[in-house]
């Protein structure tokens, strides 16, 4: 139950910020400058995280990120030329079937303008 207040409570402040952001001028004056108001943002989101990092969610997101580095860590990534060549080939066979397409395209305007509607270009 804390958690979910925690949760709500972390979406109050991110809104009690971003209202602050459209109402700061008029509550402390116009003169307010937009480094301010982008301050005020970005402080409220900070809180807003610290406070939903302090639930159970939060901290169940942490041990799933340093989870997903760990991982992402162990992965084999390809070699330059293995990238190249990977890469041609995906744009190789787009091009032949951007062809397909437009073969099978011109047959059906031929066949419904032609042979159905009489219609000669």
């Amino acid at each position: 139950m804390i958690d979910k207040v925690k949760l709500v409570l972390a979406v109050v402040i991110l809104g009690a910020g971003i209202y602050g952001y459209y109402q700061l001028p008029s509550l402390v004056g116009p003169d307010v400058t937009i480094l301010a108001r982008v301050g005020l943002v970005l402080a409220s989101i900070v809180v807003a995280a610290g406070v939903a990092f302090s639930s159970q969610y939060g901290a169940s997101l942490i041990e799933f990120s340093k989870g997903s580095r760990i991982e992402l860590r162990k992965m084999v990534w390809p070699t330059k030329p293995e990238t190249i060549q990977t890469t041609l080939m995906v744009l190789v066979l787009v091009v032949i079937v951007a062809l397909f397409l437009w073969a099978i395209d011109a047959m059906v305007f031929n066949l419904i303008y032609d042979l159905l509607l009489g219609i000669d270009d």
